[in-house]
């Protein structure tokens, strides 16, 4: 278990001067982690922002929109996690995973700004509603998701023509 979460409130912002080319940052286990600094936005050639098993982490910095680079955004198991930055319809790069969230429980209207987006994991997130500008993601072509999740996305498959599978899984 790592305790990273006192050092961003101490004031990592200086993360940018200290990697400006960071490209991937990986944050597992770290059960202090409530929330990001927003320093880490202004990391702009991040391309990969893993964060897992951070049970603690309560939102996301709404700077995120900022890391025009990013392409993957991947979200497990941080079960405090309730809502995504609107801002995240600003990074056209995207492919977001997000698994095992039991307390997100809407979808950002902006995802429908994802126009690249191609893939899309859900899996453990029954209780997230799904907007209607779902069905402006044109490129989405896999979407990973419970059973209870995969019913909301049979309403979108007329206007998500390129959509080749929903995977309903079991957890």
């Amino acid at each position: 278990m790592c305790t990273i979460g006192q050092a961003f409130k101490n004031g990592t912002n200086r993360i940018l001067d200290i990697f400006p080319n960071l490209l991937e940052i990986d944050i597992d286990y770290c059960d202090d982690l409530v929330e990001l600094t927003d320093g880490l936005c202004d990391l702009v050639q991040l391309m990969k922002l893993s964060i897992t098993n951070c049970h603690k982490l309560r939102a996301l910095p709404e700077g995120i929109g900022k890391l025009v680079n990013l392409k993957v955004l991947r979200l497990t198991s941080c079960t405090d996690l309730k809502t995504l930055p609107e801002t995240i319809g600003s990074l056209s790069q995207l492919t977001v995973n997000i698994s095992d969230f039991l307390s997100i429980i809407n979808m950002p209207i902006q995802i429908g700004e994802l126009h690249k987006l191609s893939k899309l994991c859900m899996r453990g997130c029954s209780s997230c509603n799904l907007p209607s500008t779902i069905k402006k993601l044109q490129h989405l072509k896999d979407v990973i998701c419970d059973e209870e999740t995969a019913y909301q996305w049979y309403s979108f498959n007329c206007d998500l023509t390129n959509l080749k599978r929903c995977y309903s899984l079991s957890l």
